[in-house]
């Protein structure tokens, strides 16, 4: 995984760091972590294997009808039905400026198994299994970034659709040829019964399996006995076409006491780089911030005595040695 640090004067990108000037009243990050199309494909990697589980618990509903055939009008049913395969083979997410995340699967398909009954107005009944193979699905969700009160991420669905391309119904059983005369309406009830489930399916997985998560994300870190980092956002991820920007207030503040430092966090913008996984912005005030905790802690503070200094050092702790740099009364 390829990641770069990012400082002002941003020499090689690799290894680089923004140290900027501070800027009084500014409500700026101290921190910055910028996700390019690289980092989100990572990302997304560990994210499909849950969302291949969540869309695998599709449900087909059982259904019925009836039809004319060569033997008088026929009532047939299709149940027991229970999805056999579930890959989603091929997966994008992409940055959409101002708002957020956009991903788009293609390509998947899904094997179901079930059974059938056919009955004649004789009360003659046929029964058999049968496989279905659903080709060419295609998903496409919005997804709007954000943070809560408390400066962590939201991200919500804002858009959905689903498409499928091809649905064959495969027959088994001795009189399976009677399907073929009304093949097409099972095919067709088939494919908009799995449609509705879709984005239901995908927009309850990001309810409950992603936004709990990302609520549970804790926003600040003891460092020691006496100081603790707060990486909260300081707003809404700022999205471009090429990456994300997420903007963490990187402050550190006393455990004991929490004061608000008196100085504020300066501008921090990254170079337009987007070539490498990930990179980190950091500004001055995060150290800056650092040194006024330690400080007004007394773990700054020390005393040099003159058994301290080596024996055989020139210069020793003593009138005789700064006399000179006392001013004479």
């Amino acid at each position: 995984m390829a990641i770069a640090m990012v400082f002002s004067h941003a020499i090689p990108l690799t290894l680089s760091l923004a140290m900027c000037l501070s800027v009084a009243g500014a409500v700026n990050p101290g921190f910055v972590v910028r996700l390019t199309q690289k980092g989100l494909d990572y990302a997304r990697q560990e994210g499909m294997s849950v969302l291949q589980k969540e869309l695998a618990k599709v449900h087909i509903p059982d259904f019925s009808g009836s039809t004319h055939s060569p033997v008088g009008k026929i009532k047939y049913s299709f149940y027991g039905m229970a999805i056999r395969n579930f890959q989603l083979p091929s997966s994008q997410i992409s940055p959409v400026p101002n708002v957020g995340l956009k991903l788009s699967i293609s390509g998947a398909f899904i094997e179901i198994s079930g059974k059938w009954r056919f009955k004649t107005r004789l009360h003659i009944s046929f029964s058999g299994g049968f496989d279905v193979k659903v080709e060419g699905l295609s998903i496409s969700v919005g997804l709007k970034v954000g943070s809560d009160g408390a400066g962590r991420p939201t991200i919500a669905p804002s858009d959905c659709s689903c498409h499928i391309s091809n649905v064959d119904v495969h027959v088994s059983g001795r009189y399976g040829w009677l399907v073929d005369l009304f093949k097409h309406n099972v095919e067709s009830a088939l494919r908009k019964a799995i449609e509705g489930q879709i984005c239901p399916l995908v927009k309850n997985a990001i309810a409950t399996k992603l936004e709990p998560l990302l609520q549970t994300l804790p926003v600040t870190a003891k460092i020691d006995k006496v100081a603790a980092i707060d990486y909260s956002l300081t707003g809404p991820p700022p999205v471009t076409a090429a990456y994300v920007d997420v903007p963490l207030k990187g402050e550190f503040f006393e455990l004991s006491h929490r004061t608000p430092p008196p100085f504020s966090p300066p501008s921090l913008s990254l170079p337009d780089d987007h070539n490498l996984m990930i990179y980190f912005g950091v500004s001055n005030y995060l150290f800056n911030t650092a040194g006024f905790v330690y400080h007004s802690a007394g773990k700054l503070i020390f005393s040099v005595t003159d058994d301290m200094i080596p024996k055989d050092f020139s210069i020793r702790l003593n009138t005789s040695s700064f006399g000179g740099l006392i001013p004479q009364v």
